[in-house]
């Protein structure tokens, strides 16, 4: 290797499936971007498909557009030392990249239900690379599989940014009690599982609020609420729903006891951890590990166990604070942006092949 190799910047593809028009690519990918600035990387944000709606209309223009995407992204690649995927589900790109680069090929597979909605061509995917990233063991579990170079790295919920904010916003300790839920369009169906819940403690007690964040535009995929007092944001930047769940008292994690649960990770928990809100979550997938039942959180599966957990913290804010101080100190003991950087560097940087 040359002086001049040896002084060059590291050069990194990163790859982004749907751009950041899936939270994934934010959370899997644009977060690091500053680490990777100050670890002396030279990086560069590609996106592989189209993003924009107009081009969704026509699938042959669609397809054409991604099948030309690639060449570009292919061409980019041979200059570069990685190539990080962020979601990316394109056999077809992974092994043009392995024939036509020398590029050390990292696939993030970080995805809720891998078994249940993989294809055949991420299969070939996940075998090609040269290793695979995800965020939880259950997902890692069907990766090796296919790739038996698969590290965990946790989704992180961003604590960093919380800490400045923090100061500046505070829950209401004079005003209703916020009962928080954050999510998408294609999560919101699981507030039907709590849903009779709220109404019973809605009807009980005048001091509730519910804050709906990220529900989408088609409020028709809420339930129909009664006596829930609520509303709602229909999406967020990542500034604003750190500010929605610093206002927060409790944070709702409601998961149906489905194959595509079991794969959830623990983002949505991390997150009303980081802004101080009890976090109280179904005992399915990931978070029935990482809910220590009554020190960092509650945890909560029939019904009449919802109901019951959410009552007393409604009715105890010294237990709120407790839980709340137990989950904060959850993340940053385990899920800081820095510990997640670090072990996506050291997968980034394993030996290449040849």
């Amino acid at each position: 290797m040359t002086n001049g190799e040896l002084l060059r910047k590291p050069r990194v593809l990163v790859v982004l499936e749907m751009g950041y028009l899936w939270t994934t690519g934010f959370v899997r990918a644009g977060i690091f971007k500053e680490h990777f600035a100050r670890a002396g990387y030279s990086v560069r944000f590609v996106n592989h498909n189209f993003t924009g709606p107009l081009l969704w209309r026509f699938k042959s223009l669609f397809s054409l557009f991604r099948a030309l995407n690639e060449l570009r992204i292919v061409y980019l690649a041979r200059s570069c030392d990685a190539v990080y995927m962020c979601k990316v589900q394109s056999g077809r790109l992974v092994a043009m990249l392995r024939r036509r680069t020398k590029a050390r090929l990292v696939l993030d597979a970080g995805d809720a239900g891998m078994p249940q909605y993989a294809t055949a061509e991420l299969n070939s995917a996940l075998a090609a690379a040269d290793a695979v990233t995800t965020d939880n063991e259950l997902t890692a579990g069907y990766v090796r599989r296919f790739n038996k170079n698969c590290t965990v790295v946790p989704d992180s919920p961003q604590i960093e940014l919380f800490d400045s904010m923090r100061a500046e916003i505070r829950k209401n300790a004079s005003g209703p009690v916020i009962l928080g839920w954050v999510g998408s369009s294609s999560t919101v169906y699981n507030l039907f599982l709590i849903w009779e819940t709220l109404e019973r403690l809605f009807a009980r007690h005048e001091n509730l609020h519910l804050r709906l964040v990220g529900v989408g535009r088609d409020l028709r995929l809420l339930p129909p609420f009664e006596k829930v007092r609520y509303s709602f944001v229909e999406s967020y930047t990542q500034k604003e729903m750190v500010r929605e769940v610093l206002k927060m008292d409790i944070g709702l994690y409601p998961l149906h006891n489905i194959e595509a649960s079991y794969y959830r990770g623990v983002l949505k928990a991390s997150v009303y951890m980081s802004g101080e809100a009890a976090a109280v979550c179904s005992p399915v997938g990931q978070c029935a590990d990482f809910i220590k039942d009554g020190v960092n959180g509650m945890l909560a599966a029939a019904p009449q166990e919802w109901e019951r957990k959410l009552e007393t913290l409604i009715n105890d804010r010294v237990l709120r604070q407790t839980l709340a101080k137990g989950g904060l100190e959850t993340v940053r003991g385990n899920l800081t942006l820095d510990r997640a950087f670090s072990t996506l560097r050291s997968v980034i940087e394993g030996e290449s092949h040849g």
